[in-house]
């Protein structure tokens, strides 16, 4: 069974399944986001992720791409080779978390709010598909 985390988060997080590119050891790596906030993004990557790793990535929300400089705050095998990673915005990704805050601001009626932590045992169908 998944460990379940205790919430943490000083922003809200929104549930939504976008794209992320990343370079990771100098490797473009792809992944698709669980939720995303002004805080941090938690994703779900076919490559391994470490505590403390930092790096740029660009998600995609709706034909805008928005780059970040990010470090992962903690991550949770799948045990089919994926990772569930949270990541944690740096200082200077103002300007994209401010479009960031922007966008979800309008979408706000249509993302579901993430009220704690994911419950890793209960994917939704679109992170589970092969």
């Amino acid at each position: 069974m998944a460990e379940i985390r205790q919430e943490r988060r000083k922003t809200p997080r929104f549930a939504t399944a976008k794209s992320v590119l990343y370079n990771q050891a100098n490797r473009l790596a792809s992944a698709k986001t669980t939720d995303i906030g002004s805080g941090g993004i938690r994703i779900l990557s076919d490559l391994p992720l470490r505590k403390g790793d930092s790096f740029d990535f660009l998600v995609i929300l709706e034909g805008m791409g928005l780059k970040f400089k990010g470090t992962v705050v903690h991550t949770t095998s799948l045990g089919d080779g994926r990772v569930v990673a949270g990541i944690s915005f740096d200082e200077s990704s103002t300007l994209s978390i401010s479009l960031l805050d922007d966008y979800l601001k309008s979408h706000r009626d249509s993302l579901p709010e993430v009220d704690g932590p994911l419950n890793l045992d209960h994917l939704p169908a679109y992170y589970t598909e092969a």
